[in-house]
């Protein structure tokens, strides 16, 4: 079980990515179904709206993300904004006891 977390800034556009990776096994995804799946949030504060409901979210759990082919972006409008998100996120992970690479 592992997770990647990268930043990167949005081509053509002032705002920055975040994007987020799980990958869960078949039995790694039965495993944390079992013992209740966990929620992932990040800061809304200078979250660009896309239009799309399903990423104008504030949470989501570990599961989704994990079933997203292509895992999940999240766009800010500032850089320092995004950095924040993606350290929100890997102390959710640590605290999860999901490492980051594996």
């Amino acid at each position: 079980m592992g997770y990647a977390v990268a930043i990167a800034p949005e081509p053509g556009s002032d705002s920055w990515t975040v994007v987020l990776e799980v990958n869960l096994s078949r039995t790694e995804s039965n495993d944390l179904f079992l013992r209740g799946d966990s929620m992932l949030s990040w800061p809304t504060e200078g979250l660009e709206l896309t239009g799309d409901p399903r990423l104008e979210r504030t949470s989501v759990f570990v599961s989704e993300v994990s079933a997203r082919p292509l895992g999940m972006a999240i766009r800010y409008r500032q850089e320092a904004q995004a950095e924040r998100a993606a350290a929100l996120l890997r102390m959710q992970f640590a605290q999860m006891g999901i490492k980051e690479g594996s």
